[in-house]
């Protein structure tokens, strides 16, 4: 009978263990690979976006002379650009306060506010305002109220070139004359070249072919600008205007050249 029970605890022995001796015999299943070039390709790339802040600079300048005579001269310049994802806003303006004796004799400035909306790849419609002013030209203000289309000729990291063209509702208020006001054509560029890390050149161009006012005429601004560190920087800066018509014999052309110091944000 001990036999019996012997022979059947071995045989359920063998059964039951070899199960477990194929189990151990199957080789094993090789582990996920870990990768790290397809670890990087899985992620989604990083891609570059606007920060919808306002970026661009504040420059101030002054001149003073005291003697046998008394005369002060302040320049002001404002750039500025807010990038976003399909439009764009630009803010500049140069102006200039010249005094002798106390009295103004020559004030001069031009303001410029415009907003872009981009219709392809490289065209964009805009809408802007415009503000001058020119005492030498006896002239107390000029708006003029824009809009049109224009194309991105270059826009790389470095170099920016946009042309554009449309009309504009202008008038004109002089001090001593009847005023103007109309319909006028436009045609415009914006230039800005990045020389280095640290220095940029921007140059700006308005004309007009037959202005409100009679003529031809066009605005340009222009200038240099280099940082002297993270925060501040120096600027040289040109204001030029032409009038094909002007009134009380004054000059076709007014060129203002100055230079002062920047604040960037």
């Amino acid at each position: 009978m001990q036999d019996k029970i012997f022979a059947v605890l071995a045989a359920l022995s063998l059964v039951g263990g070899l199960p477990l001796a194929q189990a151990q015999d199957q080789p094993e299943l090789p582990k996920a690979v870990a990768d790290p070039l397809f670890k990087k390709l899985a992620q989604p790339p990083e891609l570059k976006t606007s920060s919808g802040k306002w970026e661009g600079s504040l420059g101030l300048g002054l001149t003073a002379r005291r003697g046998s005579s008394n005369s002060t001269e302040g320049s002001l310049s404002f750039d500025a650009v807010r990038e976003m994802r399909d439009s764009r806003l630009l803010a500049n303006a140069i102006a200039v306060r010249s005094s002798e004796n106390g009295e103004r004799s020559g004030d001069t400035a031009d303001a410029d506010f415009r907003g872009e909306r981009n219709l392809s790849e490289q065209m964009f419609g805009f809408a802007g305002l415009n503000a001058e002013r020119d005492g030498l030209q006896d002239l107390s203000l000029r708006g003029s109220l824009s809009s049109g289309v224009g194309v991105r000729w270059y826009n790389t990291e470095d170099l920016t070139l946009n042309v554009y063209s449309g009309l504009a509702y202008s008038w004109e208020r002089y001090r001593t004359e009847s005023d103007a006001r109309g319909v006028e054509a436009l045609l415009g560029s914006e230039f800005r070249y990045q020389l280095s890390p640290t220095s940029r050149v921007t140059h700006r161009m308005v004309v007009y072919p037959d202005s409100v006012g009679g003529g031809t005429r066009y605005a340009m601004q222009g200038d240099l600008t280099t940082r002297i560190n993270a925060h501040f920087g120096l600027q040289l800066a040109v204001l030029q205007k032409y009038r094909e018509k002007v009134r009380n014999a004054n000059s076709h052309a007014d060129t203002v050249v100055f230079t002062g110091i920047t604040a960037g944000f």
